[in-house]
């Protein structure tokens, strides 16, 4: 099941696995696909370590065969209808999920392609997760972040996939990486000079793939100050939280999303044949314009 993710997706891996044996599993997740061809595969792998993990191998063999054949009850998979995720769909999973549960203790819905909701359906969803029920788990899953409510985005636990061809990226990034937000959330767009200097020293201005590596350490970090915001310490980068509270107390959710989508877009320039130095530029100077204080 989930440990044939192990290695791949080792820090999603080890963000479900814990939150299961601590038994602190989450009431909503948006599971941010990143463009990973087996990202479905993944999260029913979540789902099934979820509800068969504590079974005998017998009884889980066939517990997990029913989920497989979309034969349980307690699991329910909505995908969008045509182009769109239908209002009527969010109100008829709601409507199921108001009734007693007829197997098993907890019952989940995955939504596929959630960022598929016009604004009525995404309120609906958006009143289905401010009213959580212990015994229910929302899994959203997206590989457009940017076009969900950032309310929903809110109040979810964010888990974000390895793109299949990623790589595990060095400690020297990753310093890299925290020291990049230090500054910006520091010193705004006046960090632009001295964060060039530092990133063209330490990856050059050829190395696309390494920048992409570097985005997606800037990306995973604020997702783990939004955690902190929403008042979750279980976060990816635990030897870095007591800097990311500092960082989360002069920051606000809506500040702190502003910063993800623009880094979202970043990264994604980086595929074109774009000047690495002017887009780091634009990059400094738009993530510091969005400057909500300073920590030290």
């Amino acid at each position: 099941m989930l440990d044939d993710y192990m290695v791949e997706q080792e820090t999603a891996y080890n963000i479900m696995m814990n939150a299961i044996n601590e038994d602190r599993v989450s009431h909503a997740y948006l599971i941010d696909e990143n463009n990973n061809s087996s990202s479905f595969d993944i999260v029913m792998a979540f789902v099934k370590e979820i509800v068969c993990s504590k079974l005998a191998d017998e009884e889980k063999e066939i517990l997990c065969k029913r989920i497989d054949d979309n034969n349980y009850p307690e699991v329910k998979i909505i995908s969008p209808d045509g182009m769109l995720i239908r209002k009527q769909q969010i109100l008829d999973l709601q409507q199921e999920f108001s009734m007693a549960a007829v197997e098993g203790s907890k019952r989940i819905y995955v939504i596929r392609d959630a960022d598929k909701m016009r604004s009525e359906t995404a309120n609906s969803m958006l009143k289905f997760l401010e009213e959580p029920d212990n015994s229910i788990i929302a899994i959203l899953m997206t590989n457009n972040f940017n076009n969900l409510l950032s309310t929903i985005v809110s109040r979810c636990q964010i888990i974000r996939l390895n793109n299949n061809n990623s790589i595990d990226v060095n400690e020297e990034l990753s310093l890299l990486a925290l020291n990049f937000i230090k500054n910006i959330e520091d010193s705004g767009y006046y960090a632009v000079m001295k964060e060039q200097e530092i990133l063209f020293d330490t990856i050059g201005v050829k190395e696309r793939e390494k920048y992409v590596y570097f985005f997606d350490k800037l990306i995973d970090m604020y997702y783990d100050i939004l955690k902190i915001l929403n008042g979750d310490k279980n976060i990816q980068y635990v030897d870095y939280l007591e800097k990311f509270d500092k960082i989360s107390k002069n920051n606000t959710h809506e500040g702190v999303l502003r910063k993800i989508s623009l880094l979202i877009g970043y990264k994604d320039r980086i595929k074109y044949n774009v000047n690495i130095n002017l887009l780091i530029d634009s990059l400094i100077v738009n993530i510091g314009g969005i400057y909500e204080g300073s920590w030290s």
